[in-house]
């Protein structure tokens, strides 16, 4: 449920830019840093290593994008946490025991 909803939003954000391209001829770039007010200067972090991709993924991945990979995300995790829950649900069958047969039963008469 979750997973479908952040998906439609995604979808509503890319129809938002396809609207807004459609009426100005131009790309309108909707990213996590514009929605939140991030400035493109802004350091995450001292390490270069962690730095690039973090503003990567805030300032140049559209947000749409972000949010399409988040739902895949969501679903993966929910379907494969009810698989794990559902094994540690299932119990292996009893053993069959042998029925123990009388020798009325075996014979076909009754007392």
């Amino acid at each position: 449920m979750a997973a479908g909803i952040v998906f439609l939003i995604g979808v509503m954000l890319l129809a938002t830019q396809l609207m807004g391209q459609g009426r100005t001829g131009e790309w309108p770039s909707i990213t996590l840093a514009s929605e939140l007010g991030i400035p493109a200067d802004r350091v995450f972090s001292d390490w270069v290593i962690l730095d690039k991709p973090i503003q990567f993924i805030l300032a140049d991945v559209q947000l749409w994008i972000v949010l399409l990979f988040t739902a895949a995300l969501i679903y993966w995790v929910t379907d494969w946490t009810s698989e794990q829950l559902g094994r540690l649900s299932k119990r292996p069958p009893p053993p069959e025991t042998p029925q123990p047969t009388s020798e009325l039963a075996e014979s076909g008469t009754s007392p």
